[in-house]
Parts: C-alpha cells; structure tokens; sequence
C-alpha cells in the first residue's frame, strides 16, 4: 500500500494548483491523471487577474506571462456576416484593462494563457515542490473512514491495480467527475444546453483580422445560411496564425462527428473564405453545461474546478474558478494535517467557494443567452428573411424598423459588456464562513456596477486590495507582503503591540504569523499613499491576512489587549483552544 497526505485526481489547472499549493507546505502529494499527457489543445485561455496573483505567489508569473497573450495585442470581440465580408454589425472593447478602478485592482494583468501552454507550466513547478505525478494512472474506486481515504487506482499501462492511502482525497476530473458522482453531491441547475464543437487550427488570417484586432470574431449566421441561423466564434490565441473556431448546438440537436476534410469545409463557409488552406490541429465536441453543486466536500473528499461547477465558456471563468477553488483549499488542508488547525476550517471550503461558482454558473449562462436576442435585432433569425446580404441595409435604413434594429443592437451590446469587461465578477468576491471573523462589518458603498468594477475594501472576507509600496526602496505590492502559505498581520504607526500581539500568538499557536508595519521610517513605506486611501483602518488598526489573501480579521484601530483580542480571533479562524 502508497501512503500520502493527499491524493488529487485530476491534472488539469485545478489539480495542478492545488499539489503545487500542497507540496510547498511540505504535505507528501500524489496526482493522477487517466491521460497519458497534459492538455494537447488551448481548451481553456482567458486568465484573469486573480489567477496571475496566484502565479505571482507560486514564483511563476514570469514564465506564465511568457507564454501569454497581451490582449492589448487582440483588445476588441467582433459581431459580423463572415470575415470575407465588410458586414459588421458591432465591435466592443472587451479584455484590455480600461478602467482606472480595475488597472489599480491588481499587480497583474490579464493576458490569454491557453491550457496547453499553462499546464507545462504548473506541472514544473509541483514536481520541483516535491509532488508526484504519475499519468495514465485511473482511480477505480475509493472509500473513507474517520482517518482518511484508501484509494484504488488502474495503472492503465499494466493493468495493475494499486492502493493508494491518503489522508484526504481531491477530485480534480473535470466535468464527467467520477468523485464528484462517488460523493452524490447535488446540483443545481438546468443541466445539458446543448453542445459545441470545436476545430483547433492553424492559419494565416492577418489579411481578414490584422486591422480589426479581435480576440474573438462572432460569425452570425441567418436562416438561409447552410445550417440556419446560429453563430460561430472564430478565437484567436497567437496573432493572427492559431485559432479555435466553435460551432454551437440546441439540445435537441446532435453534435456531429468531422473528419479533418469536413472541418476544413466548416471553417472555409463560416469564414466566407474558400481558397484558404487550415491545418486542422484537433476536432472534439463537448457539452454546453448549467450545472453547480451545493457542497463541494464530503467527510475528507473534496472536489474542484469542472468537476463540482460546470458552465458555458462565456465570461472565460472556469479554468480560473478551478485555480482559485484550489488556491483556497491548500493552505487550509496544509494547516491541518500539520496539526496547526481544526478538521473545522475545512467547512469553509464549501462555504467560500459554493456562492462563487454559483455566481459565475449563472454569470456566463446569461451571457451566453444574449446571442438570440442580437440575431433578433439584426433580422438573422427570421425564417422570412429574404434572400441576400440585406442586413446591413435594413439597419442602416432611416425608417421605425431600422431604428428598432439599431436599438436593439445597442441594447444588446450594452448587455454584453457584463460577458467581456466583468471584472468585479472575479475580483469582488467577499467570503463569508468560519475562516472569517466579520462582526457585521460590510463593504462601502460604491454606487457602482459590481459585477463590472473592482471595489477596494478591507472589510472581513475580502481580499487584500492592491497598493504599490516600498520594501527597501524597491515597489512592491502590498499583495507581496502577504501570502507564501502563512498569515500576515498588517498595521502601522502607533501599532507595535500588534507587532508584539503577532509574535506571541504565533509562538502560542505554532503557527507561521508575519508582521507588517507601513508607513513613514517603517519597514515598508508609503509614498504613493495609495495604502493610507485603501486600508480603512486607522494607523494603530490591523488586518490578519489569510495565506490566499483574503482578510480573516481586522480591528479598526489599537485594541486595550491586542495580543488577547489576536489571540482569539486566530484560535476561531483555526478551530483551535485559545
């Protein structure tokens, strides 16, 4: 029998995270995958601030932004007939950072990172942390006790079956999630939409896309186009040569099987452009979901990613809700099995992250349900639609009914700015569980959309905002100060007996505390002042900061015991005796 810590199953960008997550902590890891290699094709791309922060805190946002994409480079998502044509019925500037709040939300950017290019990536830095990852290696079956989980898995090359001991077990396996299924998690939502397929392939387009830089094309279709009226997106990942091009299906319809030959017919007639010669890279199908679970752990099996919520592209959450669903899972499953927390912290796994994928389920499902309404508007969908490219002339028409269009349109695009600019949607998150200690303290107002800006606040359960500091002269992040799988408390002049508070209760808890003080002649420095304007704690105040950056506690300014006050707030957060 192979003992381990944690068992994950599953290599996508979710396992991966979490055994890099694991591993540094000095937890003894095993990851398994069924496959015999990483994700051959880009599958998920979009990847947003939030997942950079935790590359940052990995080490590897250097190599990650190496490999990525600026979308400064393909900045706009263009609505048009085919790319043969000058029929274009809206263009909007989606994924750059234009907005003066969400530039100022982060250290890191967002960039288009495809799966493919990621997961390298992510596998290097968990194998140099010490985890083990073995490939075309499948779980079987798996059963738990009040000690932890004995696993069955298939070594697919041979045939032999293993037993595999661990202390905990996470089901990283994707949509079809075979843990997710063991542990009869329940689910809400809709279910099956419909499904898609996708051709993978390489071309050069830059005479159809160079001048109209967009990361993605939305080829509408009518009612008298070869299949009816509908949509296709033409996605670009490498200007203007590699490209993704997805056909969706209702569904009732079935999504078709293509040979290389019949994928190469799709793209020539969606693109309106015969003569041109795509190397077809990979073809597959999938299925449109609606899908999130309710729990996401059962006793000591918890579950991640596509396996617990499963939605539609639109938005581009998912591969960046399953980092993060692992990101917050890590450090606390490293504090317990070192024995510096309770099995009770781990309730706030499904706590923090259940309400996250359900916003982001039903997010992107009604994102992806405003394409018939602009189909509508344009005239696309009528099954009386004449004959001909006519479009653009009925909405350029000075008439009611070429008004109607154009409103119609514009409504529409208005309503899609949620889809590409929603950025507060992953950065405003504002967890609340037994890890957070909130006192009914909640966030300022800000008059503001907050699916589409980010909100700067330092109430319990947020994450840290982001100001750039000093540290030795050098500009630093105040995301920098936290992190690196400890606690970090912050304060500032007029707050050493938080300094000493932290000491003591580390020391008490055995437990890893950093201390932070920022301000004039203090280890860390303000100059900008963007800290003084973001902390909205006094001088004397302090925040404990979890490992993933999210606030656990604060107090508004000096406390008559801070280190009891400290003291009581880490044994809460931790499931621990003061």
């Amino acid at each position: 029998m192979i003992e381990t810590d944690v068992l994950i199953v599953g290599c996508g960008p979710a396992g991966l995270t979490a055994a890099i997550g694991l591993a540094r902590e000095g937890v003894r890891v095993i990851a398994i995958t069924k496959y015999a290699q990483l994700a051959p094709t880009a599958r998920a791309h979009c990847t947003n601030q939030r997942s950079f922060e935790i590359f940052r805190d990995f080490g590897i946002e250097p190599q990650a932004m190496a490999s990525a994409t600026p979308y400064t480079e393909m900045p706009n998502f263009t609505y048009l007939r085919s790319l043969s044509s000058d029929v274009e019925f809206a263009r909007l500037r989606g994924l750059q950072l234009d907005d003066e709040d969400n530039l100022n939300a982060s250290p890191c950017t967002i960039a288009d990172l495809p799966q493919n290019l990621l997961e390298p990536i992510l596998l290097t830095a968990a194998t140099q942390q010490g985890a083990q990852v073995r490939f075309q290696t499948e779980l079987t079956t798996f059963d738990q006790n009040e000690t932890g989980v004995t696993a069955v898995v298939r070594d697919l090359l041979t045939g032999q079956d293993l037993t595999i001991r661990a202390r905990y077990l996470i089901g990283a396996d994707g949509g079809n999630s075979s843990v997710a299924k063991a542990l009869e998690l329940p689910f809400d939502g809709p279910g099956r939409l419909g499904g898609s397929l996708s051709i993978h392939f390489d071309c050069d387009l830059s005479e159809y896309t160079a001048y109209r830089p967009s990361h993605i094309f939305y080829i509408l279709r009518s009612s008298t186009d070869r299949g009816g009226p509908g949509l296709g997106l033409l996605i670009c990942f490498r200007p203007w040569n590699t490209w993704q091009f997805i056909k969706g299906y209702t569904a009732g319809q079935e999504t078709p099987h293509l040979t290389t030959t019949e994928a190469v017919d799709v793209i020539r007639d969606y693109l309106g452009i015969p003569e041109i010669e795509p190397k077809v890279t990979s073809i597959g199908k999938w299925d449109l979901n609606s899908l999130c679970a309710s729990l996401y752990q059962r006793g000591r099996v918890f579950c991640m990613g596509d396996a617990v919520h499963r939605h539609v592209p639109s938005n581009g959450l998912g591969s960046n809700c399953a980092m993060q669903d692992a990101y917050n899972l890590a450090w606390k499953l490293a504090l317990v099995l070192r024995d510096h927390a309770g099995a009770g912290l781990l309730e706030s796994y499904s706590q923090e992250r259940v309400p996250v994928g359900q916003q982001y389920v039903a997010r992107a499902t009604k994102s992806m349900q405003l394409h018939r309404p602009l189909l509508e508007a344009i005239g696309l969908a009528d099954p009386n639609r004449p004959e001909g490219d006519g479009d653009l002339a009925r909405i350029a028409a000075n008439s009611t009914d070429g008004a109607a269009r154009r409103r119609g349109i514009q409504e529409t695009m208005h309503a899609k700015i949620h889809e590409v600019r929603a950025r507060g949607l992953e950065l405003n998150h504002l967890y609340q569980s037994v890890a957070v200690i909130d006192e009914g303290q909640q966030p300022k107002d800000t008059g503001r959309d907050l699916e589409l800006y980010a909100r700067a606040t330092t109430c319990p359960g947020a994450h840290l905002p982001h100001a750039w500091v000093q540290r030795s002269g050098h500009e630093v992040s105040t995301l920098d100060l936290v992190g690196q799988g400890r606690f970090t408390l912050l304060t500032g002049i007029g707050g050493d007996e938080w300094i000493g508070a932290a000491k003591a209760v580390a020391e008490r808890f055995v437990l890893d505390i950093a201390a932070v003080k920022i301000g004039p002649g203090c280890e860390v420095t303000d100059l900008h002042h963007e800290w003084a304007e973001r902390r909205e704690i006094a001088e004397n105040g302090c925040l404990l900061v979890r490992p993933d950056a999210h606030i656990a506690w604060r107090r508004m300014s000096t406390d008559t015991d801070p280190e009891g006050a400290l003291t009581d707030a880490v044994a809460r957060i931790l499931d621990r005796q003061a």
